[in-house]
């Protein structure tokens, strides 16, 4: 039986693709972590992807097979390397699901949750070629909001109020012990902005909650 390392120290940036958990990373980290990555920036995150390779790979593998034998070995390569960085490690999550297994071995767990209009997520997939992602934007934003409520030292921001670099902003990460420097931030690399796509029902009142908690700060 394979037994799993504990985790250290880790701040935990989640949310669905192309939701500014990327701009989310790069504050997060201008508060003193830091994220092993193996991925550089591009056209569509200039700043860096803020994600490691076989993390992402174990996202999926764990929401098809939990902690199997082979999963359990792969998260202790991955938290071997993030309990090697020196202080407090980031690790970014797309699938949010995962999150609830680090959290089981997390020693000091703190998470950053980011939302964004699901109309503006949908175009701005289509414009990199992604017409579906493994979960859809309401599975994933309904365990964002499950994971929110389980880890009590996290915050909910919206994508907007980051651009917007709004005050409560800066509450909600000293919240979780961070001061962060908002003038990273650059409306200029936003990639889509007012899409007109057609919501569900159900994506809208998903994205209607995720506003009410943000407004909880």
């Amino acid at each position: 039986m394979v037994k799993v390392r504990a985790l250290k120290d880790v701040v935990i940036v989640a949310g669905h693709p192309r939701s500014g958990t990327s701009l989310a990373c790069q504050l997060v980290e201008s508060g003193g972590v830091k994220f092993p990555s193996d991925f550089k920036g591009d056209e569509y995150n200039r700043s860096g992807y803020y994600e490691m390779a076989s993390a992402m790979q174990l996202e999926k593998d764990l929401l098809k097979e939990a902690m199997s034998v082979k999963n359990t070995i792969k998260m202790n390569m991955i938290i071997k390397r993030l309990n090697e960085v020196n202080g407090p490690a980031g690790l970014k999550i797309v699938r949010i699901p995962a999150i609830f297994f680090y959290r089981h071995v997390a020693e000091k767990i703190r998470a950053v949750f980011i939302f964004r209009n699901p109309a503006d997520v949908k175009a701005s997939m289509l414009r990199r070629g992604i017409s579906q992602f493994s979960l859809s934007w309401v599975e994933n934003n309904n365990a964002l909001i499950a994971a929110y409520e389980n880890i009590p030292n996290s915050t909910i921001i919206g994508y907007e109020s980051l651009l917007k670099k709004d005050p409560k902003v800066i509450k909600k990460f000293k919240k979780i012990g961070l001061n962060v420097n908002l003038d990273i931030i650059k409306e200029s690399e936003r990639t889509q902005k007012g899409s007109q796509i057609v919501l569900s029902d159900m994506e809208k009142r998903v994205y209607e909650k995720l506003k009410e908690l943000e407004g909880k700060v």
